[in-house]
């Protein structure tokens, strides 16, 4: 018995590897060669080879009686029979392996055959044409054509079916040179005919007889042959007519690929599908490019004719394609939507643009393509399907997108032109608004920033408006159709028969359907993720209207005051609206809008002194009511950074007024800013970054007093002060744990630092030397005692003096080498580090370590 298994196991699969071999012939177009030779009665047996083993195998078992096994079914060719049976080049059992099958070999071979005899045809007919008379030329092209289309019945009776694919490509061919040779030699007066016109007939004429010859002999090539030989007749019969004849025929053509691909089959439907695309496309650059360029809105409208056809018969298309419900269909159907929404933006685009352009300095033409754009976004955003929406969307979002960057560099230039004024801060003085940018802004960029706001405002509302987008789920049963179980979903996609739910479904109505949300599985996109969407129209809606009202003034050439009133009013508003804000996200898009708008409308009121001192407490008061009433408790420490940069900023602005030097004016400047925030951290609970902060603007305010009184020793003033902050440091550890940066830091920091910038400036050796003195003295007690403080401001500062004392000694050296010298160093340092860069970091990492443990 376990003989008699093994034995029909073995043949079960010889029988499967012969199968599917006879499986790929069939499938390459051989099945008659496989009827007629030996392979048939191998297919028989494949056929009926498993089944009947099985029925075998049953019997036995259910009689009781096990006989041996003795080889029932024969063998096909190229393998032994019985069991343990090897063919010739396969030793043990199994079929020997193949690099090409028997079908690629013979497609490869009737191509090339087909191939050869196509480029001989072409070569008699051009080339050897003229030692010929007319009557043997017609003769031999005649009779040649008719015998090789005759050929392929002939073949198709001896069930040769590729070879006759073969030979009907060839008559092909064939046909269009016998097109091309009356007219050479004049037939009937053909030569005396349009060349394009007389194209456009041999094609149309040969694309007919291939139909007609393809339902005749029942053959699969000649028939896609014939719809690609169709798609250039229209277009060639429009001559040397306008473009937009052009532009109609080739929709037109489009227009009748359709019926092909809703009703045709196979190699017809894709070859129309394909080719109907292309020529769609086609259509929509060509009328796309003719209609844009119309001087006038007459000339516009006529040319816009074959686009709105173009746009209806995508739209009728994309219905077709999406309307079963089918993913591959809401694919393609996504596709076609992208062409048809370029379509809907190019010809009302075409019809605006004369209108709107009125000539230089007044470019209104992005208004052409924006509000279009912006409407097929809101349109397409109604869409039921949920691909064929995302690429309308898509479409008419990037549309816009290059529409408003058009005025990019306008509005950059016009937003970075107050920025000049600032040099009052290193001037001293105001010189008022003299500096202009490359290219102000034009009343048409207001416009186009207004419609961009509005447009993003709308978008907004249709999210959130009925809870999202519409969702295919909602439409079909809205429309009555009986909805599925998720779980029958993954069932029905994979093929199996789907059994009726043990549960009867209770009727469900459209108004319990609309209302109730959607899952993800079955096409929505869920409340999260509209609610996120509609926050950052909102967002991008607001960042427009703020940039729309920052340029108006400019734009609109405003007189200086009004103009600063309406910077100061834009940089408040968001900062009220993001202190009265309850949503953390609105609080903070309101915040992050109100920063830039306020540092410009500081920068906008150094145009004048007066405007100064009175623009910038309006802004401190508003960043200080962030601070101060924020419900947002993140936004506090950002208002409290804008009343020091602002009261800091008026603080200098009243140095300038009373006459004081710029670097007073900026150490009382920076005095200031670091007071307030120091009483900010006591008012916040300590916090220790604003403590860091404050410190630095007072030490930076003594640095800068001391270069103002020019002095050159600077330690005199700066040492004192150290051992001060030093011992108070000291003790304040003794008392409590604290970190080393927050003891000594400020103390190391305001000795240090100011002399290492004056040895940078100063040629004398003594202070070079003493700074690098206290430097390693500072970074061995600070490794001494595990300090953080000491040990990396110490490092620092020693790393500084070192390189300040080998700087001219290093110029030399690199003076003196070739120039080659330090490039291959560097080369060599590189790849060095890249060797060993696992350990450079393993270092890196125990320094990294070492440092955070210290205290």
């Amino acid at each position: 018995m376990d003989q008699a298994l093994a034995g029909l196991r073995d043949q079960q699969a010889r029988l499967q590897a012969r199968r599917t071999e006879l499986l790929a012939i069939l499938r390459a177009g051989a099945a008659g060669q496989g009827a007629a030779g030996p392979g048939a009665a191998g297919a028989g047996q494949g056929a009926a080879g498993p089944g009947a083993a099985g029925a075998g195998l049953a019997g036995q078992g259910a009689a009781g009686v096990a006989p041996a096994y003795t080889g029932v079914l024969p063998p096909y060719p190229g393998m032994a029979a019985g069991p343990g049976g090897a063919g010739p080049g396969g030793a043990g059992h199994g079929v020997p392996a193949r690099e090409v099958s028997p079908g690629a070999a013979k497609n490869v071979l009737l191509i090339l055959g087909g191939l050869l005899l196509t480029v001989a045809a072409v070569v008699f007919t051009v080339v050897s044409w003229g030692q010929m008379s007319m009557a043997g030329r017609a003769a031999v092209l005649a009779a040649f054509t008719a015998l090789v289309m005759l050929a392929p019945v002939v073949l198709i009776r001896r069930r040769l079916t590729a070879t006759a694919e073969t030979v009907a490509g060839l008559a092909v061919v064939l046909l269009l040179l016998d097109g091309y040779a009356a007219r050479r030699v004049g037939f009937l007066g053909l030569d005396a005919l349009d060349a394009l016109h007389y194209t456009a007939g041999v094609l149309g004429l040969t694309a007919l007889i291939l139909v007609a010859y393809a339902r005749g002999t029942r053959l699969r090539g000649p028939a896609p042959v014939a719809v690609v030989l169709a798609q250039p007749v229209l277009p060639l019969l429009t001559g040397d007519l306008p473009e937009t004849w052009l532009v109609a025929m080739l929709v037109a053509t489009a227009a009748l690929d359709v019926p092909l691909v809703r009703y045709g089959r196979g190699a017809v439907r894709v070859t129309a599908a394909v080719a109907g695309s292309g020529v769609a496309t086609l259509a929509l650059l060509v009328g796309a490019v003719d209609a844009l360029g119309s001087p006038s809105v007459g000339q516009a409208l006529v040319r816009s004719a074959p686009l709105v056809a173009l746009a209806l018969l995508g739209g009728f298309v994309t219905w077709l394609l999406a309307r079963p419900g089918k993913a591959q269909g809401e694919t393609w159907a996504a596709v076609v939507t992208v062409g048809t929404a370029l379509t809907l933006i190019a010809v009302p685009a075409a019809l605006a643009q004369p209108v709107l352009d009125d000539g230089p300095g007044t470019d209104w033409r992005p208004l052409a393509y924006l509000v279009p754009a912006l409407a097929v976004v809101l349109a397409a955003g109604r869409l039921p399907w949920r691909r064929v929406r995302s690429a309308g969307m898509a479409t008419g979002g990037v549309v816009a997108l290059l529409a408003t960057l058009v005025v990019l560099p306008r509005l950059v230039s016009t937003l970075v032109a107050p920025l000049a004024w600032v040099d009052v801060l290193w001037t001293g003085t105001w010189n008022g608004r003299q500096w202009q940018p490359f290219e102000m802004a034009r009343p048409a960029d207001v416009v186009v920033l207004g419609t961009l706001a509005a447009g993003f405002g709308l978008l907004a509302v249709a999210v959130r408006g009925a809870g999202g987008w519409p969702t295919p789920m909602k439409g079909a049963v809205s429309s009555g159709a009986p909805v599925s179980p998720a779980p029958m979903k993954g069932a029905a996609s994979s093929g199996a028969p789907v059994s009726p739910a043990p549960v009867p479904l209770a009727p469900v109505s459209p108004a319990s359907v609309s209302s109730a949300p959607v899952s993800g599985a079955l096409g929505s996109r869920g409340p999260a993720v509209d609610v996120l969407v509609s926050r950052v129209l909102v967002v991008g809606a607001l960042v427009a209207g703020v940039l729309m009202v920052a340029v108006a003034p400019q734009a609109f050439a405003m007189p200086y005051p009004a103009a600063l009133a309406v910077q100061v009013v834009l940089a408040v508003a968001p900062a009220v609206a993001a202190t009265l804000g309850r949503a953390p996200w609105w609080a903070v898009a309101c915040a992050l809008v109100a920063g830039p708008a306020s540092v410009r409308a500081a920068a906008y009121a150094f145009g004048s002194e007066p405007a100064t001192l009175i623009a910038l407490p309006i802004l401190a008061a508003a960043a200080a009511a962030m601070a101060l009433m924020a419900r947002v408790k993140g936004l506090r420490v950002w208002g409290l950074g804008f009343v020091a940069l602002f009261l800091g900023l008026e603080a200098v602005a009243v140095g300038f007024s009373l006459g004081l030097r710029v670097l007073v004016a900026a150490s009382v400047g920076f005095a200031v800013a670091g007071v307030l925030v120091l009483l900010m951290s006591l008012w916040a609970g300590g916090a220790n970054g604003l403590r860091y902060a404050g410190t630095l603007l007072l030490l930076l305010a003594s640095w800068l007093r001391l270069g103002a009184d020019e002095v050159t020793v600077v330690e005199a003033y700066t040492v004192p002060c150290s051992l001060v902050l030093l011992g108070s440091g000291w003790l304040r550890r003794r008392r409590a744990p604290v970190s080393s940066w927050a003891a000594y830091g400020a103390g190391l920091s305001f000795t240090m630092l100011p002399s290492l910038v004056v040895v940078y400036s100063d040629m004398e050796w003594r202070r070079s030397l003493a700074l690098g003195v206290v430097a390693l003295a500072a970074l061995f007690a600070g490794a001494r005692s595990r300090l953080q403080a000491p040990t990396v401001a110490g490092g620092v500062v020693l790393a500084g003096v070192v390189v300040r004392e080998l700087a001219p000694y290093v110029s030399e050296m690199l003076l003196a080498v070739p120039r080659w010298v330090p490039i291959a160093v560097g080369g060599v340092l590189l790849v060095v580090v890249g060797a060993t860069y696992e350990a450079r970091m393993r270092d890196l990492r125990r320094v990294r370590d070492v440092l955070r443990a210290m205290g």
